[in-house]
């Protein structure tokens, strides 16, 4: 039976900078790219090995910034060999996310909100620097087997349109019906119980910004606005809706008191 070769394949990262690139941001730049590496290889590993893969850093050069990375199993650390190795399909993904963001070309990738902030981080080393080129090639054995190549220009445009992106799936998950015990802070309160208007809180993990808010009915109004605890110094916890003017969140509508607290 031949032994089956093993093949030398990296994923080479080369920032072709005019400025000196912040190390923060070279961090978070290869950081994204393991993170999305090993997403791919776990919904597309077909062995245990595959799905436990990881990147290792296998050489950096001088001149421009070039980073070699290189793919090992985690099971006894040795390397891919060929029908398993999935650097290059990892690369293709990549490249076709890419290709999406840029000039909305093939289907959308239906990334979350993380993996559309590590597309935005793996491509900022050159947003940042106006004439900056970046290449991520795959090779085997020294030969250049695909190449992604991007200048500062396309990667703003990039980073703009998953900005766009990350809002508008913010805006989706907002938008939703109904909220279960989250957690409600008034931010201004009226003393008059009989106003309709004037009163507003936050729930930080829905929206940013206080809203209007209004209740199911007068009893709950009262429970959360006349208890026996300062309500401005109270956390509580409410079923809630969204109300929303012109597609965006305008108004907590409570539906349910659960319990309440106090805060320092």
């Amino acid at each position: 039976m031949k032994t089956q070769e093993i093949k030398d394949v990296r994923l080479v990262i080369k920032i072709d900078n005019k400025k000196p690139v912040e190390l923060i941001d070279l961090t978070k730049s290869l950081v994204s790219i393991a993170n999305q590496f090993s997403q791919y290889v776990t919904k597309e590993g077909v062995s245990k090995e595959e799905r436990e893969a990881k990147l290792y850093l296998k050489e950096i050069k001088t001149g421009s910034i070039i980073v070699e990375l290189i793919e090992y199993a985690t099971i006894g650390m040795l390397p891919f060999v060929e029908n398993v190795n999935t650097i290059v399909g990892f690369a293709e993904n990549l490249k076709k996310a890419i290709k999406y963001y840029l000039n909305n070309e093939g289907e959308n990738p239906q990334f979350s909100i993380n993996d559309l902030r590590d597309i935005s981080s793996i491509v900022n080393p050159i947003a940042k620097d106006n004439a900056s080129q970046l290449f991520i090639n795959t090779t085997i054995n020294g030969n250049v087997e695909l190449t992604i190549n991007l200048n500062s220009t396309e990667a703003n445009a990039i980073q703009n349109k998953i900005k766009q992106e990350v809002l508008d799936l913010r805006l989706e998950e907002v938008l939703k019906d109904n909220y279960d015990k989250v957690a409600m802070k008034l931010f201004q309160a009226r003393s008059d119980i009989k106003s309709k208007l004037g009163n507003k809180g936050t729930i930080e993990e829905l929206n940013e910004k206080p809203l209007n808010i209004i209740f199911e009915n007068e009893e709950l109004k009262e429970q959360i606005l006349q208890s026996e605890t300062n309500p401005l110094k109270s956390i509580f916890i409410v079923d809630v809706k969204i109300i929303t003017i012109d597609n965006k969140p305008a108004i907590f509508k409570i539906l349910k008191l659960h319990e309440k607290f106090e805060i320092d």
